[in-house]
């Protein structure tokens, strides 16, 4: 991955995670999956993709398979377009580009269906790793379909372009910086997180696996035989949101139906995770989404637990939020009362089971499917 030219393959033994791909399939169909047959160690200097692993064009044998995608495109598409909006009149230079290195990882280059990196400074943990590697299923997946690109990546959690900092007439437009969110008040273009393809250092697996992990703890206890609480389980040290959640725990003096948890993932690493299986954690009525230091990775397992979602009002957006709705795909919890929001949302959920089942948890459960089990 430590590459000083974007002209050095981006295929190499060091960029491939230890996850192998598993088969896929079609949100409406069972057609046999587009596989994708890595299987290398990071780190393993033997290996090496074979020189034709990615194609120049579809084969015939995946042709079906591509033919029964769903014919118009998720919700969250059309917000493709606001993201790109600032450079609607001056398009995108090669300068423009490279100015956004000053606090990009790296930068990738994509040339006739082969991809080039640059690596400028190292992510924390993977992410850097597990991002480019959701790049290459994607160079497999659809060969020949991706057009030549170049652009600049930050792995850090908050967006950086400021749109006080970059308007007219001092600058033409933006620097053009990928990361995983943004904010109303940033240029920062949103791409899916790198733990769509797993997480390794906190034992999560690629979303692929996982959301049918999910869907099988689902199965477990049906929405109106869980625990009658709201659940919340995370770091609260990096946000002062979070130390405030702590406050509507239950206690001798005051019961806000919340059920809170400080993760200690040292302690958890120590035990073999065993206290922090994601689809173990779908037993509660309702779960509670809270931002960290920015947005969290943690809101896609939230909204697919088929638990009533609560939304602490939210700053960042990633690819996908911008599309759910309050009171149709999640509740929503107010910011500076948190511990009231929590309590008659609970009591309300509580005292009507139908309206929930048949309206939120329905909708909501369709729009997690159709935005986010993306192969399933």
């Amino acid at each position: 991955m430590e590459s000083n030219s974007p002209q050095k393959p981006l295929v190499t033994p060091e960029t491939v995670p230890s996850y192998p791909s598993e088969s896929t399939q079609n949100l409406l169909s069972t057609p046999k999956a587009i596989d994708i047959p890595l299987n290398c160690t990071l780190g393993d200097q033997s290996r090496a993709c074979p020189a034709n692993y990615y194609p120049s064009k579809i084969l015939d044998e995946h042709k079906d398979h591509l033919s029964t995608l769903a014919p118009s495109c998720p919700d969250y598409f059309r917000w493709i377009h606001d993201d790109l909006w600032p450079w609607r009149e001056t398009g995108i230079t090669g300068k423009m580009v490279m100015s956004a290195r000053r606090t990009a990882n790296f930068r990738l280059v994509i040339v006739n269906g082969k991809a080039y990196v640059e690596t400028y400074r190292k992510s924390f943990q993977s992410r850097d790793t597990f991002t480019l590697w959701g790049i290459l299923q994607l160079l497999r997946r659809y060969p020949g379909k991706l057009p030549d690109l170049d652009l600049m990546f930050d792995c850090v959690d908050w967006p950086v372009i400021k749109k006080e900092a970059f308007h007219a007439p001092k600058y033409q437009a933006p620097p053009p910086l990928f990361r995983y969110c943004g904010n109303e008040s940033t240029f920062d273009i949103v791409f899916p997180d790198w733990s769509f393809w797993g997480w390794p250092e906190i034992n999560i697996k690629p979303w692929e696996a996982l959301s049918k992990d999910l869907k099988e703890g689902n199965k477990r206890t049906q929405w109106t035989e869980r625990e009658p609480y709201a659940y919340w389980k995370g770091n609260p040290a990096v946000a002062a949101t979070r130390m405030d959640l702590l406050k509507c725990n239950v206690s001798d003096k005051q019961d806000w139906n919340a059920r809170v948890y400080a993760q200690d993932w040292l302690q958890e690493q120590k035990q073999g995770y065993k206290q922090s299986d994601l689809a173990s954690q779908c037993i509660h009525r309702y779960k509670i989404y809270i931002e960290g230091s920015a947005w969290s990775v943690s809101e896609k397992y939230i909204l697919a637990c088929d638990s009533v979602a609560l939304l602490v009002k939210p700053i960042y957006y990633d690819f996908y939020t911008r599309s759910l709705m309050p009171l149709k795909h999640y509740w929503p919890v107010k910011d500076d009362d948190k511990c009231r929001s929590i309590k008659y949302a609970v009591d309300w959920g509580n005292s009507h089971h139908k309206e929930v089942v048949t309206r939120l948890l329905c909708v909501a459960r369709l729009c997690i499917k159709s935005h986010l089990f993306l192969f399933d």
